[in-house]
């Protein structure tokens, strides 16, 4: 532990004793809960070098793993991840190892974000460390220089991409951990110092966006993707161990990526973990990304993602714009809250699929491919699924009240929308004025449907179904501090109902929030707010009280009360 927790004392300033020593005490825990485990691995492996502790065992360890290589992008990941931890302590029989097995096992690059940022972070680190090799030493039939210059090329392609119109697997509570490992790695062991700091900068960037969307340990707003159980028990979502690990906040959980950061040398600037923690102020945060590569059935390569997220202390409620923005697992819209762990997640969604949606994205036979795709995904066309977007579904948020509309063709193959409830709220009842209302803790839902609906109880969580396909519903969510009892919130509830409009290809609704505010909202793209037509293409890249930055900027400002930090990746220069 004095290996790696003696970075700290060099890395930041005094004033951050407190922040640090949190951190050194929860890596421990993680590096405890390895160094105390009976299995097998690499990331067991790379603990065993950093630590300098049995390394004949973490010798033994690889050397058995590597009798059958598997894992493509992940598996490059945590080879070289413990070859770089091993250093000389790994005994040159299982370096050499190492090297054959890059030479001998084929790795697949895949064809998602995530998979192509940890191939080529993987990629880069191995052709510096085994130079001046020619191509039939690598597994891909290139020169070590040749998979040096490719892999560079992606990395700063990705990362100008990302800070100039936004991620495209953008905020996946299950993929984030990617993309920040592979950062990460490189702030730790690449040679060039160029790649060293960006990708130093670029670990702060994507944790600076999970932080301005955290609550509690959970990633909360709108996603490109996440799987069940994550999407209805969001502690369980592979960013989890991340959030306790650097945030302190969720349970104490551990993950080989975990890992892997535990023992780096990179750590969280502390005005990432006071944006992460501080909740004493609700606020609005908005972040414009991006649609991955549309490859058919579109005019734009990539279409904005417009992303709206309402945080306070007790609950979030965040939203995507609607649409398809990502095949497969996108999450539209939900509310997360902090009371009755681990089920803290309302949402809704149209079960949607076709091989339109997934053409959209992937070179295959459109014919084939929602086979292909349910073979491995098996919730994908599954009515019953809880994660998918829609082309017949759009939202319209402000602060904590939102409205969801359909208007979905006859003849599509899932015609009926669906509403997610945890079973163990503390209360939920359809009112007389026709509101679900539910309490969770000190956060208040309220659920208005504009057609009609039937509930079904799924275990944990009660779907609520309506097969209308024109169709919709009110969102709102309060809490006991911004207006008092419970009672207070449900009068209030009975005296909003929305007027609306249900007939095919004229979706609409009017309706006043509860705070007095008018939203009309017209199916698919007409919002006014107040009188005043909304404008998306306002939105920046990060727009809130904690982060900002303009479309195609290269710039992100982060600010904390009287502290800034500045990532710059124009001149590659951060400032305080």
């Amino acid at each position: 532990m004095c290996l790696i927790c003696s970075p700290l004392a060099r890395s930041q300033d005094a004033g951050n004793g407190f922040y640090l020593r949190g951190f050194a005490e929860r890596a421990r825990r993680v590096i405890s809960f390895y160094d105390t485990s009976a299995q097998a691995g690499y990331a067991q492996a790379a603990l065993c070098y950093a630590l300098n502790k049995n390394t004949v065992r973490a010798d033994s360890m690889i050397n058995v793993l590597l009798k059958n290589p598997s894992g493509d992008m992940f598996w490059m990941f945590s080879t070289i991840g413990s070859y770089l931890y091993g250093g000389e302590r790994m005994s040159g029989q299982t370096r050499a190892a190492v090297r054959n097995a890059w030479k001998t096992y084929r790795p697949y690059r895949g064809d998602t974000e995530n998979h192509w940022c940890l191939y080529y972070a993987s990629l880069l680190l191995a052709s510096e460390q085994w130079q001046n090799l020619p191509g039939d030493e690598w597994f891909n039939g290139k020169t070590s220089e040749e998979n040096y210059s490719e892999a560079k090329g992606y990395l700063i392609h990705w990362i100008n991409l990302t800070t100039t119109i936004g991620q495209g697997e953008f905020d996946s509570p299950d993929y984030f951990p990617v993309f920040v490992s592979a950062m990460i790695l490189l702030s730790q062991f690449a040679e060039e110092p160029a790649i060293k700091k960006r990708s130093s900068m670029m670990a702060d960037y994507l944790f600076a966006d999970f932080a301005a969307e955290h609550l509690e340990g959970q990633y909360t707003g709108g996603f490109s993707r996440i799987y069940q159980p994550a999407v209805y028990k969001p502690l369980a979502s592979n960013a989890a161990p991340f959030a306790y690990l650097y945030f302190g906040k969720g349970e104490e959980k551990s993950s080989d990526f975990a890992l892997f950061a535990a023992i780096s040398s990179y750590r969280l600037p502390e005005i990432i973990y006071k944006i992460a923690t501080d909740r004493s102020t609700p606020y609005i945060h908005r972040e414009k990304k991006r649609v991955r590569n549309v490859i058919r059935f579109g005019s734009e390569m990539n279409p904005p993602v417009y992303k709206y997220t309402y945080m306070t202390k007790d609950y979030s409620i965040g939203s995507l714009q609607g649409g398809i923005l990502q095949p497969i697992q996108q999450h539209t819209w939900g509310v997360h809250f902090t009371s009755g762990k681990p089920y803290t997640a309302i949402f809704g969604l149209h079960p949607c699929w076709s091989g339109t949606e997934l053409g959209m994205f992937f070179p295959e036979e459109v014919k084939q491919l929602t086979q292909d795709v349910s073979s491995s995904k098996s919730t994908y066309s599954s009515p019953d699924k809880w994660t998918g977007g829609s082309p017949y579904e759009r939202t319209f948020q402000h602060k904590n009240t939102l409205i969801v509309l359909y208007d979905i063709p006859p003849g599509t193959k899932s015609d009926e929308i669906d509403g997610l409830f945890p079973a163990n709220l503390d209360e939920r009842f359809v009112d007389t004025s026709g509101w679900i209302i539910s309490r969770a803790g000190d956060t208040y839902i309220g659920w208005y449907p504009l057609a009609s609906y039937k509930i079904e109880d799924e275990g944990v969580y009660l779907r609520l179904r309506s097969h209308e396909l024109q169709n919709g519903y009110i969102i709102e969510v309060r809490s006991k501090s911004e207006t008092g009892p419970f009672g207070n919130f449900k009068e209030k509830l009975r005296a909003h109902i929305p007027i609306s409009k249900m007939k095919q290809g004229s979706v609409s609704v009017r309706y006043f929030s509860i705070d007095g505010d008018k939203m009309e909202f017209m199916f698919p793209g007409k919002r006014i707010f107040n009188g005043t037509a909304v404008d998306f293409s306002r939105y920046k890249l990060f727009e809130g009280p904690f982060l900002n930055a303009g479309t195609g900027s290269k710039k992100l400002t982060i600010t904390y009360k009287d502290k800034k930090r500045v990532l710059d990746f124009q001149l590659l220069k951060v400032s305080e």
